[in-house]
């Protein structure tokens, strides 16, 4: 089945290849390292290579952005500054796939710091109004602020392991009095990208203001950084900063629970789906807090899941903006009445967001849940109520968009076209699979 994937993502990039031709030495340099990076094994050439985690991150990235183009294709029939888009998306490609295949800390870091750029360039050229350059400014702050200190770590680390490279990180040996601080200081940026709680305010106002390509490239690869950077960097403090745990579990669990009543006072679609992914990227933190196998790998489970599912759903709510002009809960009620065929990935997408079976999310959630659990049972009753609200802002999610009394300046509206099935059903597809083959990742 991963290989009917992969052949599914090949047969769609040659199928867009007509509108990269400007690009044609970026994806000439594409080809080549996905030569190097096929397989699940460590393949490694110079300074890159892949195994079972940059992998599947790297295949997600692919995907994403080659909806993304689908996504945005009224941009090429008004001729929106097409080119320009088309470049900016080459550019996010190449630096993800930098970043996520490179073996070298240094070079991570670089490349961590520049997929920043794209996504900026996206919010302020293409978003909807001007306080777009108010979101482009929080998104800088808050990132460029945690980055100062991960480069002195980076540094620093290097320093003490006599080199950059993630191979040497498991043969070096670290106890030092003051290592727990060393390790936050290190994942602070990893914490602010996720995003955490307390530090995740830039991210309902860029999702917000953001086109619907740059809240897909969001939420379906560049919050995944940060979980990324955090699986790379704990290798090195493996089991010394145990002490740490309980701060990152309740974290991820406290945070995420306030989020989630957060969710419930939202009358904005995209704010909505932007504070529901802060949540579940906290319980990926608890995941990650619980130092464990089962943590680490559903944490990756629902990396992949959530990347796939808040993608779409943010794509379903640039669809009704299209439409009716507004993201208002307020305005778009009784969908069911107007668009009866999209509702029914409404559905599909919100039932996915509350972790229900079928989808991905359902296994990474479990197994996020058991780790935690198996850290410690006092949890128990947070993880009740994180589940329960979960459910809570997914229905309500739901029950406001498609129920009630639809708005009568809306009566006009045309159901969804091909293109935009198309894209629904792609985000949908692997989401649902991938569920088969869950084995993937524990080798």
């Amino acid at each position: 089945m991963l290989k009917f994937l992969m052949l599914s993502v090949g047969m769609l990039f040659m199928s867009l290849m007509g509108e990269f031709m400007f690009f044609f030495p970026c994806l000439l340099l594409l080809g080549v390292g996905w030569l190097f990076m096929y397989g699940k094994d460590l393949v490694s050439i110079s300074f890159f290579g892949s195994d079972v985690l940059s992998w599947s991150l790297i295949l997600l990235t692919f995907w994403i952005i080659m909806l993304m183009l689908l996504a945005s294709h009224m941009y090429k029939v008004t001729n929106y500054f097409y080119q320009k888009f088309l470049f900016v998306l080459m550019t996010m490609m190449m630096l993800l796939f930098l970043t996520f295949s490179t073996l070298d800390l240094l070079s991570f870091y670089i490349f961590f710091e520049g997929s920043l750029i794209p996504i900026y360039l996206l919010i302020v050229g293409w978003g909807y109004q001007p306080e777009r350059l108010q979101a482009g400014i929080y998104l800088l702050l808050y990132t460029i602020f945690a980055s100062l200190p991960l480069l002195i770590s980076v540094m620093y680390t290097g320093t003490l392991l006599g080199g950059y490279s993630f191979c040497l990180l498991k043969s070096f040996s670290v106890d030092f009095s003051w290592l727990s601080f060393w390790f936050f200081f290190s994942i602070f940026a990893f914490l602010v990208k996720l995003p955490c709680f307390y530090v995740h305010l830039w991210l309902p106002k860029a999702h917000v203001e953001a086109p619907v390509s740059g809240s897909m490239m969001l939420a379906g690869v560049l919050l995944k950084l940060g979980c990324y950077g955090m699986m790379r960097y704990m290798i090195l403090f493996e089991g010394f900063t145990i002490q740490l745990s309980s701060m990152l579990i309740s974290l991820g669990l406290l945070g995420g629970l306030v989020v989630s009543f957060i969710c419930l006072r939202q009358v904005d679609l995209k704010a909505l789906i932007a504070y529901s992914s802060v949540s579940h990227m906290g319980l990926a933190l608890g995941g990650l807090g619980s130092w464990g196998l089962w943590g680490y790998s559903s944490c990756l489970y629902t990396c992949l899941a959530h990347g796939l599912c808040s993608s779409g759903l943010f794509f379903l709510s640039g669809v009704v903006y299209e439409r009716s002009g507004s993201r208002s809960m307020m305005i778009n009620k009784g969908m069911l009445e107007i668009m009866p065929s999209m509702s029914f990935w409404w559905f599909m997408y919100c039932i996915g967001n509350m972790a229900a079976p079928v989808v991905l999310n359902l296994v990474g959630e479990l197994g996020l849940l058991g780790s935690i659990l198996s850290f410690s049972m006092f949890t128990l009753i947070f993880l009740m109520l994180f589940s329960f609200m979960g459910a809570c802002y997914s229905l309500y999610l739901f029950s406001g968009t498609q129920h009630g009394k639809y708005f009568s300046g809306i009566r006009s509206l045309s159901d969804g076209m091909i293109r935009e099935y198309l894209v629904l059903l792609l985000h949908f597809y692997p989401l649902f699979f991938l569920i088969l083959e869950v084995d993937l990742m524990t080798y």
